[in-house]
């Protein structure tokens, strides 16, 4: 019988919860500047309550990770599924061009790319755990998840969403490397997808444009290049402290995707540095816990999967941050925890529980 301890990694808890925290304040002060009539914060504020009560059942819950194991397959097959069935059944959003929600109901929809950031870790974490000494060799090693890795980031990829099918690359072969696959096997596959991304971005036209607004501003477009200044007059408008809200309406403070893909720099507007400066802090602290906590598991299915959570989640928010602040090309990727969007805001909870649960575990 498995013995589990009662309460979770309480630095890892501690997080947690401040990042929620954060995720409120963030969505309130760019909702009061941008969108002062909507609803964006009372409904990350309930989807927020409800996902609490999912993560409480689960830490509750009697240990599932080896029935979590078994079923791998069948995860891996409903994820394949839906994400072809978003390429044929699949609609746009307010906002987005891009296919990549399927409708559910009338106004519920899924995004199969978010739930696949939990089954491409719970299928990375558990077939690599079983490799043993495979893993030295390409064909019986690497060669039969890069294909699983591939076929998936090739999916996200045409919806079109080439920030989210490099992100799982970049993850995947953050797991492989992690796991031991040899750095020579990794180098060769890591060109392979490369090339691969680079031919498909310069032949898709809006993948194009974002590259060429980034590495040539001046002969742009205003329409191409405007985001990018938007968020640059947004960091210097919010200075140290924000802009204090006498001077709100005061100042030319539009800014597009504000509570989505670019609340970084929302972020700046209504709390200035100091509010950047404490996510970066939270986002840091995530990443080093995470990767203590995977450093101290025994069973390796739980180890890879405590590594991919983390590897995940700080990827991600640390690519965002980079497009924020104009250090990258435009990639489309929420803040996780941190951006309005129910289906992220799920899906990275869902993992936050994973990994909260499996800190619960008492190895011997």
């Amino acid at each position: 019988m498995i013995k589990r301890k009662l309460m979770p990694d309480k630095y890892l808890l501690i997080i947690y919860v401040a990042l929620l925290i954060a995720g409120l304040l963030a969505i309130y002060g760019a909702q009061i500047i941008h969108e002062p009539n909507g609803q964006y914060f009372s409904n990350h504020l309930h989807l927020m309550i409800f996902m609490l009560a999912i993560t409480i059942l689960i830490l509750i819950l009697p240990d599932f990770f080896d029935l979590l194991d078994r079923i791998v397959p069948l995860l891996l097959i409903g994820t394949i599924l839906l994400l072809i069935a978003v390429l044929i059944f699949g609609i746009t959003v307010p906002g987005s061009y891009a296919k990549r929600w399927l409708l559910i109901a009338s106004s519920f929809t899924i995004q199969p790319s978010e739930t696949a950031k939990i089954t491409i870790t719970i299928y990375l974490a558990s077939v690599l755990s079983k490799k043993g000494d495979k893993l030295v060799d390409f064909k019986k090693g690497l060669f039969p998840p890069l294909l699983v890795l591939l076929l998936i980031s090739i999916l996200i990829l045409v919806e079109p969403d080439s920030g989210t099918a490099l992100l799982f690359a970049m993850v995947g072969f953050s797991i492989f490397s992690y796991t031991g696959i040899p750095t020579r096997n990794l180098i060769i596959s890591a060109i392979f997808l490369l090339a691969l991304f680079i031919i498909f971005i310069f032949n898709v036209p809006y993948m194009k444009d974002r590259v060429n607004a980034y590495f040539d501003p001046q002969n742009q477009s205003e329409e191409d290049i405007y985001q990018a200044r938007r968020a640059k007059l947004a960091f210097n408008y919010g200075g140290i402290s924000g802009i204090p809200d006498e001077n709100i309406l005061e100042v030319s403070t539009h800014l597009p995707a504000a509570l989505t893909d670019f609340i970084f720099a929302s972020v700046s507007q209504r709390y200035g540095l100091i509010g950047n400066i404490i996510i970066l802090l939270l986002f840091f602290s995530f990443t080093i816990r995470g990767f203590i906590i995977s450093s101290r598991i025994n069973d390796l299915f739980l180890k890879n999967i405590s590594f991919g959570i983390t590897i995940f989640i700080s990827l991600q928010a640390y690519l965002n941050i980079m497009v924020a602040t104009l250090m990258i090309p435009t990639t489309g990727m929420p803040l996780p925890i941190i951006s309005y969007g129910r289906n992220a805001l799920t899906a990275n909870m869902v993992m936050f529980a994973i990994l909260l649960k499996i800190t619960q575990r008492r190895e011997s």
